[in-house]
């Protein structure tokens, strides 16, 4: 039969009293096993007070990255309104080229970016399928940390601004580069556009009809005389090349330079070459003497301007006077 009872026997050093203490066993059964839980009980607390004091230290971490993303997402907004700004700038500039330059016609820059998504504020990424990508967030991350939903809606939304902006810089720079290569055409016209007086001196004889200075006969003057000394400097009008440089009757010593776009310009009765065929000129360059050569009455420079090889007014091109 087992005990029911556990006694402890007490022996003091200096009495020979000896005390006793009956404790039965289902107290100390119950003590053990209260005892045990009270154990298990403190371990878990120990256990669970860590986890907890980790999860703290965790979402403190957190809170400080999210703190720091949202600076830099900040300091990223600022920066993308300053190239917004600029990009409008562009855009502005790239029409009123168009305006200036006559190419009205030509469609403007267009964004062709896909609109916002209505109920989040955030633009729809979607992929080739149409199905949505699979960045978009799910209901566990919206329930575990609102802070990062936000700040992954604000990176999203930067995300399409970007993209916007890209395409924006894209076609800008393709409409400048078209207006830029229809100025530089312009350009190589206006430079070819005999606007330059070929010769200081004075005029002595228009273009137009006119009683021909041998006989009284009536002919065309197909250009103009310009009188000086002999030996005046007769200087290119425009931008071209040499394709003539000897004599023809009437005209003696005559130069005849091509500017492009169906434009020439002769030179007649000169004294002397200064270049020569294939010889490429700007405008202001020296390229012959006045001279008295061929059918002349005295020193001058007849000075022609063909169009697609017909004759135009020379004074309808100058507005430039010709230095010494």
């Amino acid at each position: 039969m087992a005990n029911r009872f556990f006694t402890i026997l007490i022996v003091p050093e200096k009495t020979s009293k000896v005390r006793k203490i009956i404790i039965p066993t289902w107290l100390i059964r119950s003590s053990a096993v209260a005892l045990a839980f009270v154990i298990l009980l403190a371990a878990v607390m120990i256990f669970d007070y860590a986890y907890v004091m980790s999860q703290i230290g965790e979402n403190r971490q957190l809170k400080l990255e999210n703190r720091r993303l949202r600076q830099q997402v900040q300091v990223f907004q600022n920066k993308m309104t300053t190239i917004e700004n600029t990009m409008d700038r562009m855009k502005s500039f790239a029409n009123r080229l168009r305006v200036i330059m006559h190419s009205e016609d030509r469609p403007p820059v267009i964004n062709q970016g896909p609109p916002p998504d209505a109920n989040s504020g955030i633009p729809s990424e979607q992929d080739a399928t149409g199905n949505k990508s699979t960045s978009a967030l799910t209901p566990a991350e919206v329930t575990l940390d609102p802070e990062k939903l936000e700040l992954q809606k604000e990176y999203a939304l930067l995300d399409h601004k970007i993209s916007n902006l890209t395409r924006e810089a894209l076609n800008t720079e393709e409409l400048l580069q078209d207006e830029y290569e229809i100025l530089y055409d312009k350009r190589a016209f206006l430079s070819a556009l005999p606007t330059r007086q070929p010769a200081a001196g004075y005029f002595t004889s228009g273009f137009g009809i006119r009683t021909s200075p041998y006989g009284d006969r009536v002919k065309m003057h197909e250009g103009v005389d310009i009188a000086n000394r002999l030996g005046t400097a007769v200087r290119a009008p425009a931008d071209g090349k040499v394709t003539f440089a000897s004599s023809k009757p009437g005209y003696g010593l005559t130069l005849v330079v091509n500017h492009g776009y169906g434009i020439e310009t002769w030179y007649g009765h000169l004294k002397k070459f200064v270049v020569n065929p294939g010889d490429k000129v700007r405008r202001g360059d020296k390229i012959a003497l006045l001279g008295n050569s061929g059918r002349s009455t005295g020193p001058h420079v007849h000075y022609e301007i063909r169009v697609h090889g017909y004759p135009v007014d020379p004074l309808s091109y100058i507005f430039e006077d010709s230095s010494p």
